[in-house]
């Protein structure tokens, strides 16, 4: 049976984001936003009768599936991957070392799954003992980290793997709407304030939001698409605890109200808000 300790994983997690500068904005977002992420995958787990240490296996992978985002940052500034690097890939590059990476690439059939350039720095043994010294879970963590940020995950995967997906994935997405809210989105975006004001809602991205779909969130989307497509992640949660989550916090709500000085903009906000809205009572019943 898979054994930790969560207070062990807490101590190693908070001593290596002790290397970066929590005074960054970006970077003490990171290491809060772990935190909320574990919690939610905890509540999550045993809202589906996840006890003892499969429901300690949810919680341990919202603690290291963000480790990349520090390096990420300290390297480029940003999260935006696409300019970057591919944060999850990053992450699990650091906990399971060269080795894995080497054979992940070996084995990558597309951009989803290729990993990432890691400049040398990723050690060969990975810094996944430090956290754990039970290795039985470790191809597990390794996949559903790797897979945490893909837009749709393989369709491969077994019935285990699956459910940690999701269930890592879920805990992601409710804690954005947080992030999103509580954060200036110019420093999450870095784009200028007056940018989400005064910019078109694409069709594309509108359309899709209102299909009940997620956006894919690809190069040439407006300052406001980019907020649309964090909204639109309420379409992809898998689970009815994680709307009810959602409801309790209240970020999605808070995020919805967001307003546009375009009047085109403005008008299709209001019509998402309510579609959105509903669909959330609907899958809260």
């Amino acid at each position: 049976m898979f054994s930790m300790d969560r207070e062990r994983v807490e101590k190693v997690f908070s001593d290596y984001a002790s290397n970066y500068d929590l005074s960054d904005v970006k970077i003490h977002l990171k290491a809060v936003h772990t935190y909320h992420v574990a919690e939610n995958a905890d509540r999550i787990a045993e809202s589906i009768g996840l006890t003892g240490s499969d429901r300690d296996l949810a919680w341990l992978l919202g603690m290291l599936h963000d480790v990349g985002r520090f390096e990420q940052l300290r390297r480029y500034h940003t999260f935006n991957d696409g300019i970057s690097v591919n944060h999850a890939m990053l992450s699990a590059d650091i906990l399971f070392g060269e080795e894995s990476r080497k054979q992940i690439k070996s084995q990558a059939g597309s951009e989803n799954h290729e990993p990432a350039d890691n400049g040398g720095t990723i050690s060969k043994e990975g810094m996944i003992r430090k956290f754990i010294d039970d290795p039985s879970e470790d191809p597990l963590i390794e996949k559903a980290i790797r897979l945490h940020n893909v837009f749709q995950l393989p369709k491969d995967l077994t019935e285990r793997e699956q459910t940690y997906c999701d269930i890592l994935r879920d805990a992601d997405k409710i804690d954005i709407f947080r992030v999103n809210t509580e954060t200036p989105r110019a420093e999450i975006y870095d784009l200028p304030e007056e940018d989400f004001l005064t910019s078109d809602l694409t069709d594309e991205v509108y359309q899709t939001i209102m299909a009940h779909k997620n956006v894919l969130r690809k190069p040439g989307l407006t300052a406001i698409d980019k907020i649309a497509s964090h909204l639109a992640l309420v379409y992809g949660l898998v689970y009815r605890e994680s709307i009810l989550i959602t409801k309790e916090q209240g970020y999605l709500d808070q995020l919805l109200e967001n307003t546009s000085k375009n009047p085109k903009t403005q008008k299709k906000l209001s019509e998402m808000k309510d579609e959105i809205r509903k669909y959330m009572e609907e899958r809260s019943r």
